[in-house]
């Protein structure tokens, strides 16, 4: 008898444990390490304009419908039950895109006089964020179905290469004109908080969603390389403070004790208020023009494999 119950206590702690993995719920002390790998589509959009003189937008650039094929790597280390420090990595390459340089000698963009459609294809962007949270069960103890939220602190970077070739002017109408190969360098970085909320369920599906409100100070680094009154390799640096707001949207799959798939969904809305552009002529003097606003709109769609250990 006492050997039938030791059987039957260790075949009762076995089926708790894979209860919980299969529920997918905070499990620090079963598995403290979490790695994500995901790759996917992502589709980004910015836009800029300056001011200058008694102009209130003199030139504003658009890259739009910009596809970029983007790899991220994710972990997370579980500590004292129910605190997590998290690391994102990612990179991605610009497949495609399209971009339009305007020039206006009126106010409120009229009078063009200036306009050129180019192609954004061959840059690339890059992302990394450090955080720091702590669950907290919001559910009652012993639902099955388990409701978590964790608030979140944390740093981050968002860097955006972005190349402009295959000139083509289409304001005055002479077409396609040679040697274009300009640069826009971007960086967004600063502290951010968030929240995120997961709902892990007795089957194998988890869910869960994020929200990240980000301080940013903004610079960015432009070559023109056509414009010979321009100073090379940086011919305007660009300063301005932003926010940005993202929300993400994860499920998983458990298909076993250390393996899950992933399904992720996300959405990036940042904004800058006015700043300073500051031009570097070939002459070696220097201008400040106002630098009226910057806008990045990304979008992604990832599928991955989460790893516990």
């Amino acid at each position: 008898m006492a050997t039938e119950d030791i059987r039957a206590a260790q075949q009762s702690e076995m089926d708790n444990e894979s209860t919980l993995d299969q529920a997918g719920g905070v499990d620090s002390e079963v598995h403290p390490f979490e790695f994500v790998l995901k790759a996917g589509s992502r589709q980004d959009a910015l836009n800029w304009n300056i001011a200058g003189g008694a102009v209130n937008i003199l030139s504003e650039l658009k890259w739009e419908s910009i596809k970029i094929a983007q790899t991220v790597a994710a972990a997370k280390y579980n500590f004292y039950s129910d605190w997590s420090l998290r690391g994102m990595l990612s990179y991605g390459r610009i497949i495609s895109g399209n971009i339009q340089d305007s020039d206006y000698n009126g106010n409120n963009r009229t009078q063009e006089f200036s306009r050129s459609n180019n192609n954004a294809a061959g840059g690339y962007v890059r992302d990394a964020s450090i955080s720091l949270g702590r669950a907290v069960q919001i559910s009652p103890e012993g639902e099955k179905n388990s409701l978590w939220l964790t608030p979140l602190v944390g740093l981050s970077r968002h860097q955006q290469h972005l190349r402009m070739t295959d000139g083509f002017q289409t304001l005055p109408a002479t077409g396609s004109f040679p040697g274009l190969n300009s640069t826009y360098d971007t960086q967004w970085q600063g502290p951010w908080a968030g929240l995120e909320a997961t709902l892990n369920t007795q089957t194998s599906w988890s869910l869960s969603a994020k929200m990240e409100y980000h301080w940013a100070g903004y610079t960015a680094n432009a070559n023109w390389n056509l414009r010979r009154e321009f100073a090379h390799p940086v011919s305007f640096i660009h300063y301005a403070q932003g926010r940005g707001v993202l929300l993400e949207l994860v499920s998983t799959y458990r298909i076993n004790k250390a393996f899950k798939f992933l399904f992720a969904a996300e959405k990036q809305q940042w904004r800058t208020g006015a700043g300073l552009d500051r031009t570097y002529f070939s002459n070696g003097t220097i201008e400040d023009y106002r630098l009226n606003e910057v806008n990045w709109n990304s979008s992604a769609l990832n599928l991955g494999l989460v790893v516990d250990f």
